[in-house]
């Protein structure tokens, strides 16, 4: 029946039926590359909901394939549901259906389905000549069991005709394998990459690590993927990103492993546990990438663990803290949150407590980089019932198209923060050549906070890596000494199958640690860049030193001085200025951002002090309006404190110092409901360097 209402018009069913109360409305689907994301009202009380597909026109009284079963606990967003729909052939249309389910087991109740929702899946980014020999492989079943992924020799037909192809797109190989195969690092930029590893290093640079374990071989599906996707976009976002950021992909960082299908390399070494030691050649290849090229942000991309895409920073309590904090906000206040959005199940890598030094996440933190482990879940799992059986393309697709989601999610937030981000690596490295806070730690983590909703165990976290006594040095040496005959001896490796392993001067020269001439040998001081890095290689104490004889010393690293006049001198000279990034309103966070400042004092005493003389002092300020809680701020290692109209101390000095670099950190704490004016919020803060004892 159709009534007509002047221009409006209502419209009602030839014939009515009830609606069950418990029947799941709102569906939606929307596409990305190898997933559909589906998102629905909650029904109350409903303990999980099913989603069904089906090829598109497919009848609603025809049973379509339970792919998926979404549990509200495993989100951060728990009263918005959303599931990543995966593991089908890329381009081909789908009818989705959704319904609640009350109980589990054989006593869970089944509600109806809801009004269906169909759509075209995208396909496969980029020109259709140059996709992988895995990506063609996606229709022909039989070969799909056989050989599913890209093997080494169309590895290298597909990156010659990327590199062919794409003037954004250039391809240096870093090493060769003990079996001789090439160990590729893919540059990507616009108009093109620059031209130099000195060049890379100077701007931002953000870096995917793929197949470090040879039987974990989505990832690297994902880099290709990736490469393509980076070579030929035309969306503005993506050029913008490829202007600001050079995006380095190494797509086989084990290519013996994976032509093995091993977990190890060749010789059976693990070489996330070799990133310190780098006994391995693939290893060094690695930390030659880290120290040439210096990435800001890096992804490990792995598979295991029980959720789609467990994740985890570094923890190593050598890391720099608000350098680790930033990587702690990266996974839980920008991943899961993202996650949650796209309909992914993220949550912490529950394995991930221990610090060691040679995993990649936290050797890239030591050497003052935001580094993050992305997990795939290698099973299908109740949460994926449609991946079993002999036909492994589901899992595979969603394995690989999970892991190129989190990538690109990896470097929209690098993108997002960058000024802040480099600002904090920038810190970190500044804190390390200092000398950081005075100790040292050989093994131990950070603690890992809990947040609920986030896993099949709501409660579950990380393990804890407890730092024990014997592993702390405080005070820390200054320096580890070795004799010239330990520092230049050829060293073999302690993998399963013994290699050379370079001596301990190639080593630490490929790690761009710096070593001095010293007396009758050689002193590595922790006042460096990497700083943080040295005593866990080094200390004869420590879980697994690359060498055993050397001394802790306790002297003056710096060496000596020659006499002469020292004139009166107070030089305060200070870092670029800090950023806290953007402001979301209606979500209560912390930001953080900052700088440093270089103090040089002759005087037997000197304080350094920052003071708010403006308006509304301790606050930052946008026109008119000011932000309601007061801006903080911290000098070295000391606790946040809030900036007043009365001087703050950062930090004080009881002796003269030359070149001092206090990192200087900067906290804006803002509340669910604190009013925020659009524009920028800012103030002018004066810094004091002054003494009492001229």
């Amino acid at each position: 029946m159709i009534v007509a209402l002047g221009a409006a018009m209502l419209l009602w069913p030839a014939t009515a039926s009830a609606q069950d109360p418990e029947q799941v409305t709102g569906l939606t689907v929307t596409q990305d590359v190898g997933f559909s994301t589906l998102k629905w009202n909650p029904v109350a009380g409903a303990t999980d909901y099913q989603i069904e597909r089906a090829p598109a026109g497919t009848p609603e009284t025809t049973a379509g394939t339970v792919v998926g079963v979404w549990q509200p606990q495993r989100t951060v967003t728990p009263d918005k549901p959303a599931f990543a729909d995966s593991g089908f052939k890329l381009g081909d249309s789908f009818r989705w259906r959704v319904r609640a389910r009350f109980g589990t087991g054989t006593g869970a109740v089944l509600k109806p389905y809801s009004t269906p929702v169909s759509g075209a899946t995208l396909g496969h980014p980029g020109p259709a000549e140059l996709l992988t020999a895995w990506e063609k492989r996606d229709t022909a079943a039989t070969e799909v069991l056989q050989r599913p992924y890209t093997t080494t020799a169309e590895e290298e037909t597909f990156a010659a005709a990327l590199d062919a192809a794409s003037d954004r797109f250039r391809r240096v190989e870093l090493t060769r394998t003990i079996q001789n195969r090439p160990m590729d690092l893919y540059i990507l930029g616009y108009p093109k990459p620059p031209d130099t590893a000195a060049e890379i290093s100077a701007r931002p640079a953000y870096w995917v690590n793929c197949n470090v374990h040879g039987n974990e071989a989505s990832g690297r599906e994902t880099c290709f993927t990736m490469a393509r996707q980076l070579a030929f976009s035309t969306d503005p976002a993506v050029i913008d990103m490829l202007t600001k950021i050079t995006v380095l992909i190494m797509p086989s960082s084990n290519p013996d492993g994976r032509a093995l299908n091993q977990r190890g390399n060749s010789t059976g070494q693990d070489l996330n546990r070799d990133h310190a030691l780098i006994e391995q050649a693939e290893t060094k290849a690695q930390a030659q990438l880290i120290r040439d090229y210096s990435p800001d942000v890096a992804i490990d991309n792995h598979e295991g663990d029980s959720e789609d895409l467990p994740i985890l920073s570094a923890r190593h309590l050598n890391v720099h803290e608000p350098l680790f904090n930033e990587g702690k906000s990266m996974v839980i206040d920008w991943m899961y949150g993202a996650a949650a959005t796209s309909g992914w199940w993220m949550g912490p890598y529950s394995t991930g407590g221990d610090s060691h030094e040679g995993i990649l996440r936290n050797t890239g933190s030591l050497k003052n980089g935001i580094s993050m482990l992305g997990e795939a879940r290698a099973a299908p799992g109740t949460t994926r019932p449609a991946e079993g059986g002999t036909n492994t393309r589901p899992n595979e697709q969603r394995k690989a198209y999970g892991h190129l989601w989190e990538n690109w999610e990896g470097l929209r937030y690098f993108a997002a923060g960058l000024d802040r981000i480099v600002n904090i690596n920038k810190a970190s490295a500044a804190y390390q050549t200092a000398g950081g806070n005075g100790r040292t730690v050989l093994r131990g983590s950070y603690p890992w906070p809990l947040t609920p909703s986030v896993g099949a165990n709501p409660n579950d976290q990380p393990d804890v890596d407890t730092p024990l006594a014997s592993r702390i040095l405080n005070p820390g040496p200054c320096g580890y000494y070795m004799t010239t005959a330990d520092y230049n001896a050829p060293r073999t490796s302690i993998s399963p199958t013994p290699v050379q392993a370079g001596s301990i001067a190639t080593r630490l020269a490929v790690h761009g640690i710096k070593v001095l001439p010293w007396g009758q040998g050689v002193l590595v001081p922790l006042k460096q860049p990497m700083g943080g890095l040295v005593a866990p290689m080094l200390d004869a104490d420590g879980v697994l030193p690359m060498l055993e004889t050397a001394v802790r010393y306790y002297g003056n690293c710096e060496g000596g001085t020659v006499g002469g006049t020292v004139p009166a001198t107070l030089g305060l000279t200070l870092g670029a200025p800090a950023t806290l990034g953007a402001f979301t309103p209606g979500v209560a966070k912390e930001y953080v951002g900052a700088t440093d400042a270089t103090v040089i004092s002759t005087a037997g005493d000197a304080t350094l002090t920052v003071v708010d003389a403006g308006a509304n002092p301790g606050h930052l300020v946008n026109g008119a309006f000011s932000l309601p809680q007061p801006l903080q701020a911290q000098g070295g290692t000391s606790a946040f404190a809030p900036i007043s109209a009365s001087p703050l101390t950062l930090k004080t000095y009881a002796a003269p110092v030359s070149n001092d670099v206090v990192p200087i950190g900067f906290k804006q704490v803002i509340g669910a409901n604190d009013p925020l004016r659009t524009g920028t919020y800012s103030k002018t803060l004066t810094f004091t360097l002054s003494t009492t004892n001229p």
